[in-house]
């Protein structure tokens, strides 16, 4: 489950683990799936992420890993105010409800600038990070949050990135500081520097398959990684391939460049989880700029639609402002032009006897109460006091003193104020009553909005349950799901293919298949762990005579005992009442050593024969497709197809297979053939690379040390040979 919206990183991200066939689900926000549009599926909840909603969502999908993108989230506006705020409210929620939920693994994306601009020199995970940003500070704030919440049945990992690039997905996404300094250098000729004077960068897809490395490790040493790119760049170097690539004039704005030096000390993660990045940064430069000049003019009117927004949107507030001081300085206006007008009026007619019993001061502080609300009643009382003090001074002929000691004169300022006081705090109340109910009718309101989005959420929650029990344990349908898997028709391929879905049904992670070769002999093929690998590379059955008993039956062999080499489970494959396969378990627990475990595995092995029948079936009708007629000599098409799915991108010291080239001399194909069937194994595999070539090849399951042995072997019985390495490999 990724919690964050749909940007660069995210998007990257859900492509990544979409081609490993995970199940992705993912909580963006409202309106989110008008953005995956193009993405991969997978399954979007458009709830808040500081919400209620999330504790749902997580205790019906019950997701293996949470991943909260933090840093790299393209979400936050750190310009406003309650950035800061949103952020750590939305991570809190994700972390107690994954920790509510027993969610067994939480991954934080963090990044390098937690360090600020302080340190000339690689730093590593237990360097204190120091930064005088908001943004920074309350990403670091995030990571200590995060390391309160490990342990007791949840793993919390943090990955610290230093700056992605990259090509980006689509033109909505926000551009990240390389496709910034592209698009800069393409419309002004001008580069923003970093700020830095050295700093590493790492590809979009290597900080994906960072994170990927860290989904699928369980037993993780530590809480916090840093991870490397490539290699360390600077803002001169960029500049320069810009300008090679754009072929125009680009300078650097350096700004308050304090050149220090910013990069990853990755050796933990390095170390730790067998990684290491792929792209150089000529070929990522080049990718990233490609999307750039591609998209320039819809991403230029996005900048300008932007700018035209943030124009608009500071007029409406100089605006809206302007508006409230003309508002409050009109209601004063007005205050005071009734007070001119009482004033006039009490002025006129006040001292007439048949207006004496008439006080149009107080008439007109009860029209300013009523009318402009509690802080100019109060102005109003002020000035209607005043009022009635000149007139009365007026009237008597009396200074301001003798006015002022006057007893009436402060009663009649106290009428006033308590007369103002309760007119306007009643007006109050009834306004605040007024605004409750409108409160209350918008919480029904949202609350409507909530149930009606829940609902229209249930249909998703029911899918997903409907998933869950089909994908549940070993039900049939998640049998026939996996098994699915089989479902080509290259016998090697379902072979090796069974060992997943063996690992996936019995829930057993060493699981390992062995061939059959000729006499009694079984040569190992494939494991899915190195800890399946503890027998011999070729066994003779007969010395297992126990296992050899079962397997020849056709039932499933158990091993019962302790410290023994054998595996704790076997299921013998086969083809034409001819056993060709043995599918072995390793370290499983005594308590799945049981009847129906037993039946399970049974079941699987007739399921993975009846796949082998049909690719044998299909590799028969098609032979004459494949090889040389009368021979076992592949084309060179199709050999060297098999020469790349096992030896492309295997460094060479770790290659399982060899290359042996035998030199044909004068012998016809059809006699080298006949020779070589005697004397490689099943699965080695013969062909050609060109028609026209004097030689003929052998694609030999055997090590670059242990091939030797084969090519003495070939030269023994007259066939001229040697290891070689393919060119184009």
């Amino acid at each position: 489950m990724i919690v964050g919206e749909y940007g660069f990183m995210m998007n990257h991200l859900i492509e990544r683990l979409y081609r490993e066939k995970c199940d992705i689900y993912t909580i963006a926000g409202k309106r989110s799936k008008e953005k995956a549009v193009k993405l991969p599926p997978h399954n979007i909840f458009e709830f808040s992420t500081d919400g209620l909603d999330v504790k749902y969502i997580i205790q019906c999908v019950q997701p293996d890993t949470v991943i909260f993108m933090g840093a790299q989230d393209d979400a936050f506006n750190w310009k406003e105010d309650m950035t800061a705020a949103s952020f750590s409210s939305r991570l809190t929620n994700v972390l107690i409800c994954a920790k509510t939920n027993q969610v067994r693994r939480f991954i934080y994306l963090s990044s390098m600038s937690v360090f600020g601009e302080n340190y000339d020199e690689a730093v590593n995970e237990e360097t204190v990070p120091e930064t005088d940003k908001i943004k920074d500070m309350i990403i670091y704030n995030g990571e200590c949050l995060c390391q309160l919440y490990d342990g007791a049945g949840m793993k919390v990992t943090i990955l610290r990135f230093p700056l992605i690039y990259g090509p980006s997905h689509f033109v909505y996404e926000k551009l990240n500081p390389i496709e910034e300094m592209f698009f800069d250098a393409k419309k002004r000729g001008v580069i923003k520097a970093t700020g830095y004077g050295s700093f590493m960068t790492i590809y979009v897809s290597d900080a994906v398959d960072a994170v990927y490395k860290a989904i699928m490790r369980e037993d993780c040493s530590r809480n916090l990684y840093h991870i490397e790119g490539k290699r360390v760049t600077s803002d001169k170097e960029l500049s320069d391939f810009m300008e090679k690539q754009l072929e125009g004039p680009v300078s650097i704005d350096t700004g308050e460049n304090k050149k220090r030096n910013m990069f990853p000390d990755g050796t933990k993660f390095i170390e730790e989880f067998r990684y290491s990045p792929l792209i150089e940064l000529e070929a990522g430069l080049k990718r990233t700029g490609k999307f750039v000049e591609t998209n320039y003019t819809a991403l230029n009117e996005k900048v300008l639609t932007a700018e035209e927004r943030e124009q608009k949107k500071a007029k409406e507030q100089f605006r809206k402002n302007l508006f409230t001081m003309l508002g409050k300085g009109r209601r004063i206006v007005e205050n005071i032009a009734l007070f001119a007008l009482a004033f006039l009026v009490t002025y006129q007619f006040g001292f007439m006897s048949m207006f004496s019993g008439i006080d149009f001061m107080l008439l007109y502080v009860l029209i300013a109460s009523v009318a402009f609300g509690i802080g100019h009643s109060v102005l109003a009382v002020v000035l209607a006091t005043g009022g009635t003090l000149y007139l009365r001074m007026l009237q008597t002929g009396q200074g301001i003193s003798a006015a002022l000691s006057q007893y009436s004169v402060i009663f009649q300022f106290l009428f006033y104020l308590i007369v103002a006081i309760m007119v306007s705090y009643t007006i109050l109340r009834y306004k605040l009553s007024m605004k409750e109910q409108d409160e209350q009718m918008a919480d029904l309101q949202e609350e409507y909005e909530l149930i009606y989005d829940v609902n229209k959420t249930n249909v998703e929650i029911k899918k997903v349950f409907e998933d869950r029990l089909i994908n549940y344990g070993d039900s049939i349908g998640k049998i026939y799901n996996i098994v699915s898997e089989l479902d080509v028709l290259d016998p090697e391929k379902i072979a090796v293919a069974s060992l997943g879905v063996v690992r996936k049904i019995m829930n057993v992670k060493d699981v390992c298949i062995y061939k059959a070769g000729r006499g009694e002999y079984f040569h190992f093929i494939e494991a899915t762990t190195g800890d399946a690998r503890i027998m011999n590379r070729a066994i003779k059955l007969p010395d297992y005579p126990a296992m050899q008993q079962a397997l020849e039956t056709r039932d499933i062999f158990i091993n019962h005992q302790v410290g023994t080499e054998l595996p704790r489970m076997a299921a013998p494959i086969y083809s034409e009442n001819k056993l060709i396969y043995i599918i072995m378990l390793w370290n499983m627990e005594f308590e799945q050593l049981n009847t129906y475990q037993k039946n399970l595995f049974l079941v699987l092995a007739k399921i993975i024969t009846t796949s082998l029948e049909k690719g044998y079936q299909y590799e028969e009708v098609g032979r004459q497709q494949k090889y040389y007629e009368n021979t076992s000599v592949l084309f060179p098409e199709v050999f060297r197809q098999q020469i790349m799915e096992k030896l492309k991108d295997v460094p060479y010291e770790q290659a399982e297979y060899s290359v042996i080239r035998i030199n044909m001399g004068e012998e016809s194909l059809e006699g080298i053939s006949e020779k070589l069937r005697l004397l490689v194994r099943d699965e080695d595999k013969i062909g050609k690379l060109e028609d026209e070539d004097k030689f003929v090849y052998v694609l030999a399951h055997a090590s670059y040390v242990d091939v030797e042995f084969v090519v003495a072997k070939l030269n023994k019985n007259g066939l001229e040979s040697k290891a070689v390495i393919v060119n184009g490999l």
